[in-house]
């Protein structure tokens, strides 16, 4: 299946891209120490593509990011849930100081966008369905893994990954909802939310996965309906529904997942470091480059235990690189 993304380098005016169909599961992790080693594996001629002019689909592509060495600007989405998304984001906000991070909200397309690039290089799928649930509509025994959730007035439905985006849908969603699971505590934060008020004919929505374009597109979808876009803005979903559920305070869960985005860093990045270069495979061993280009950075152990305590943070307990190396590549 592979995991698909588009990243793009703009750099004097003028820009390059690659796609990948294995670098999504990676990315975050590339991305993670900065500018200067995320180029390096961006521009490495291994990494796992079938052609790197290509645009990936945008129902299929899971991630995608533009680094912008004219603006210091750094543009992006990953597949993650809210509390990865806010330790990313927070991560990324020291190791990419001087530049801007900010969160692609409709995805590819903020990117294409951003370039200039025509949106049908994304063969966008069109908002045509009246099914909430394309393939598989969950029955009453089902457990609910909570993926996105819906309010009508002071009424939550919750919705799991078998559910297409419920603003695609229209007001024809108004009469697929009723038997849905009611949710009133939330024992994780859902990716994303939904709010009607089909009184007010007003809808609200939050997102932390691709919208895309939302805000252009629901007039097609929901003819007189107003919409408010609330980006990552939950509270402003939960204001609406005053007493009737809470959303989990994302924060617990940020600790956690910043010490996952070191250790994903790791699993990526240490072997790749030249104290450690008797190890790597004879280039006449191998047809690519399985480091992706992460040797080309140039890092050392010190480096690297740099930049993951600048991952970290000055708050929280620092991770030994070199001990690390020591165990898992067996050098004493």
């Amino acid at each position: 299946m592979g995991s698909r993304v588009n990243v793009a380098v703009r750099q004097g005016g003028d820009w390059t891209h690659c796609g990948s169909n294995g670098l999504g599961y990676s990315l975050g992790a590339y991305l993670a120490l900065g500018p200067g080693p995320a180029l390096a594996v961006v521009r490495s001629r291994s990494l796992p593509v079938w052609d790197r002019r290509q645009w990936q689909l945008e129902s299929t592509c899971e991630g995608a990011a533009l680094i912008d060495l004219d603006a210091r600007d750094l543009l992006f989405f990953l597949d993650l849930g809210y509390e990865q998304r806010l330790a990313v984001l927070e991560a990324y906000g020291r190791t990419w100081a001087g530049w801007t991070v900010r969160w692609a909200y409709n995805g590819l397309a903020d990117v294409t966008d951003a370039l200039g690039v025509s949106r049908d290089v994304l063969q966008r799928d069109p908002w045509d369905g009246t099914d909430l649930f394309r393939w598989h509509r969950p029955g009453p025994d089902e457990e609910l893994v909570l993926r996105q959730m819906i309010t009508v007035g002071e009424v939550a439905y919750g919705l799991d990954h078998h559910a297409v985006d419920p603003w695609e849908i229209g007001p024809a969603l108004l009469d697929q909802i009723g038997d849905l699971p009611r949710v009133t505590t939330l024992p994780e934060m859902p990716r994303a939310g939904l709010h009607l008020d089909p009184v007010a004919r007003t809808a609200g929505v939050w997102s932390v996965a691709p919208v895309r374009n939302l805000t252009e597109r629901f007039a097609g979808r929901w003819p007189g309906w107003t919409l408010e876009f609330w980006e990552d803005r939950y509270r402003e979903h939960a204001s609406r529904c005053a007493g009737v559920f809470e959303f989990p305070d994302p924060a617990v869960a940020v600790e956690e997942s910043v010490h996952d985005l070191v250790e994903n860093v790791l699993h990526h990045w240490l072997r790749a470091m030249p104290e450690f270069r008797q190890r790597w495979p004879a280039k006449e061993e191998a047809d690519y480059d399985p480091y992706y280009g992460t040797r080309d950075a140039g890092l050392t152990i010190a480096d690297l235990q740099r930049l993951c305590g600048a991952l970290l943070g000055p708050d929280r307990d620092p991770v030994d690189v070199a001990a690390r190396a020591r165990k898992e590549l067996r050098i004493t």
